[in-house]
């Protein structure tokens, strides 16, 4: 183990380092359970002759892998005293409000006037570039946008929101 340690760790810890440049302990995590595993597997190693340093790089590899999926799978959790720390000077209960009557709002659109409003406004296309993608004449486009607008304006005005609001 010794020997495999000499032999590899520097190697390693290098190609875990590119990895992961912004996060030198990370990597020696990774090193360090490598070897750990590679002392764990060492007979199934030596027993089918594989040799140790692609399959150290490997698990390396792997390890990253899995380490970055946990890592975003896993919710980040704030206590009452990190909201401080959030830039700006967002409210986050307004925003969820805000989006609940958008989604109010855009459900009570027919499906061509969702797909209109989405292709104009969300995608950031011209008419025409909706137009096109869509299958239709511009001037359907243009209607479709001009209707819906009009639909959203009154949802949005029953609750409460108004164009000043915007």
């Amino acid at each position: 183990m010794a020997a495999l340690h000499a032999e590899h760790r520097d190697h390693l810890l290098r190609f875990t380092r590119g990895l992961l440049p912004t996060d030198p302990h990370r990597a020696e995590d990774v090193v360090q359970e490598c070897l750990f595993r590679a002392w764990r597997n060492s007979e199934a190693l030596i027993e089918k002759r594989i040799p140790p340093r692609p399959w150290l790089f490997r698990v390396a590899r792997n390890l990253i892998v899995d380490w970055a999926r946990r890592d975003k799978a896993r919710p980040v959790v704030f206590g009452d005293d990190d909201f401080d720390l959030l830039p700006g000077d967002t409210d986050f209960a307004d925003e969820v409000v805000e989006r609940c009557v958008v989604e109010e709002g855009l459900a009570r659109l027919t499906p061509i006037q969702r797909e209109a409003l989405d292709e104009v406004y969300r995608l950031d296309r011209t008419r025409q570039r909706a137009a096109a993608s869509i299958g239709v004449p511009v001037g359907t486009v243009k209607s479709r946008v001009h209707h819906a607008t009009i639909a959203m304006t009154e949802v949005l005005a029953c609750r409460g929101v108004t164009a000043a609001g915007w």
